[in-house]
């Protein structure tokens, strides 16, 4: 896929380094010690795809622990597809070059469990496209004008709401803009639509008349085309705007009651796209998805709290597919037990299994996912690696469901970003867009509850003390978590883990205000960052939106030069 093409370091500046040794439970696991081992010499060694690292013999020395370790190890390793096992005389510890589904299988596990919404799900991709529209038609190549054209070419003569060419388009105009954070995150919301559009409405689109359906089809594709053109003319003004019409038209398609007959679905693009200006999309989309997150506050099930849905939203849920799987549903080759694991996955999250109950012993999962013991015990050991399920032993044990942990996010996320020399740049302004997009939101949400609980949260931040790196790091994610929208939380939890992860290596010593504590106990940095925390959450609760992100931006340029 395009997203994971080297990309060439002059053009965005230099990549990030992010690479961490396994820390909490992790650091005591030792395959999982010795995965992130040979994860990190494939990549000192520059990732050298198809290269062969060693034969297992070899390797088990060089790491010096048993057989047994180290094939859990390789597990790992393979799942993160880092690498893989070649058997046979000439065989080996071969390096690949990764794809997304190590990091759309962590970040769809973990919104799931947190009870993520089609509406959140909507919401974060409006933010993340309308960038990506405007970002494209600066970078856009004539590699990437021929795909685009390519797609386009193409006249989709199955049901549109399929949503395969949603995919194929949406995804070619975040790779047109070079950014693979961008384009990560433009995947992760598309696999997730499409689950959802797999599962919710399928009666919806099977009833629709074949009418309806063929002026869907074109409607779809007129507006792809102008889109594209857009792009490729490189009119960021129009292709952010029909973006947005366009995403809004599918909002209204999702998530509108629907005719008895099916055939009258609430209006979709045809119909609204001459019609409405871009600013009246995004408002009109702030109000519906605003309406049903608010009620996250109120009844304290906000992003990160557990698997609540949220009063009026829809969870994803999974159907079929599996997580790593795309539109059409198919899953790439795999290990047989990255296979099973993906389908315990999909049953717990289809069935809403709380975390502590036992799905089944040993034998119990033999006989229902017809796999060896072996296999079995794969599958298994990937599920404890992502903390989705654990096996207990003994008398009234089995696999019992675990909370997903997000420190395996990170990591995926962190090994994808380090293969594609995601650049400083890259995470800015994917992690500036997000920001912002959160000041809005909270604006939109803005009443008494969230006015005390923000009013805490810079009681709490006065209260800290936290290093250099951190300068407030942790309010941001609170910020982002009161938004109520799962998606945009848990983007904004991992792009702070991966930027911290970068100021670690980058400077893993650096100076305090010249090393001259402020008469508060807090160096320059920090003591400017609560300054800065206090003046954006005052605009917030006095809703003042221009003024509140005037000051997130001016705050988020001082996190960038601190961190140099």
């Amino acid at each position: 896929m395009p997203s994971t093409d080297r990309l060439v370091e002059s053009a965005r500046g230099p990549a990030i380094s992010v690479r961490h040794p396994p820390r909490g439970d992790a650091r005591g696991k030792l395959a999982a010690q010795v995965a992130w081992r040979i994860e990190d010499d494939i990549v000192r060694a520059g990732w050298p795809v198809g290269a062969v690292i060693g034969s297992e013999p070899t390797l088990i020395e060089r790491y010096k622990v048993s057989r047994a370790v180290f094939r859990e190890a390789v597990r790992i390793v393979e799942h993160h597809q880092v690498a893989t096992m070649r058997r046979g005389p000439s065989g080996g510890l071969i390096v690949r070059a990764p794809d997304e589904v190590a990091v759309t299988t962590a970040l769809g596990v973990y919104l799931e469990y947190v009870g993520v919404t089609i509406e959140s799900i909507l919401r974060a991709r409006f933010i993340m496209e309308s960038l990506a529209a405007t970002l494209a038609p600066a970078r856009i190549t004539e590699d990437g004008i021929r795909t685009l054209r390519e797609i386009i070419s193409r006249r989709e003569e199955a049901d549109p709401t399929e949503f395969g060419s949603h995919h194929q388009l949406h995804h070619a105009i975040a790779a047109a803009t070079g950014n693979p954070v961008l384009v990560l995150f433009v995947d992760v919301l598309n696999s997730l639509t499409f689950r959802y559009a797999a599962h919710q409405y399928a009666t919806t689109r099977s009833s629709a008349s074949p009418a309806r359906r063929a002026q869907v089809a074109e409607e779809v594709h007129r507006n792809h085309a102008a889109i594209a053109e857009a792009v490729i003319g490189g009119d960021a003004a129009r292709a952010q705007h029909l973006a947005a019409v366009h995403l809004e038209a599918m909002y209204e398609w999702m998530t509108a009651p629907t005719a008895a007959d099916g055939s009258d679905r609430a209006g979709y693009e045809g119909t609204a796209a001459s019609e409405r200006t871009a600013m009246s999309e995004r408002t009109a989309m702030s109000e519906r998805t605003a309406m049903s997150e608010r009620t996250a506050i109120s009844e304290g099930t906000v992003a990160g709290e557990g698997p609540v849905a949220r009063a009026g939203g829809r969870r994803i849920r999974p159907r079929a597919p599996g997580l790593g799987s795309g539109p059409g549903g198919t899953m790439p080759a795999g290990k047989l037990a990255e296979t099973v694991a993906g389908r315990i996955r999909d049953d717990v999250a289809r069935d809403g299994v709380p975390v502590g109950v036992v799905i089944g012993s040993e034998s119990e999962l033999l006989a229902r996912y017809g796999v060896s013991r072996a296999v079995l015990r794969e599958a298994v050991r990937l599920l404890e690696y992502h903390s989705v399920a654990q096996m207990r032993r003994g008398p009234g044990g089995g696999l019992v469901v675990t909370e997903p942990d997000p420190a395996a996010t990170v990591e995926a996320t962190a090994l994808y970003l380090e293969y594609s020399q995601a650049s400083v740049d890259d995470l800015r302004i994917v992690r500036d867009a997000l920001e912002l997009s959160c000041v809005d939101i909270l604006i939109e949400r803005r009443g008494p509850e969230l006015t005390a609980r923000l009013s805490a949260l810079l009681d709490a931040d006065a209260g800290e003390t936290p290093g250099p790196v951190d300068a407030g790091h942790h309010l941001h994610m609170e910020l982002a978590r009161l938004t109520g929208n799962e998606a945009l939380a848990s983007f904004v939890r991992v792009l702070t883990a991966i930027w911290r992860r970068h100021v670690d290596s980058s400077r893993p010593t650096p100076a305090v205000g010249g090393g001259e504590p402020a008469a508060d106990g807090c160096g320059q940095p920090v003591c400017e960052a609560r300054t800065a925390h206090r003046a954006i959450i005052d605009a917030i609760i006095a809703g003042d939106r221009g003024l509140a992100r005037h000051r997130m931006r001016r705050h988020l340029e001082a996190l960038s030069d601190w961190s140099r």
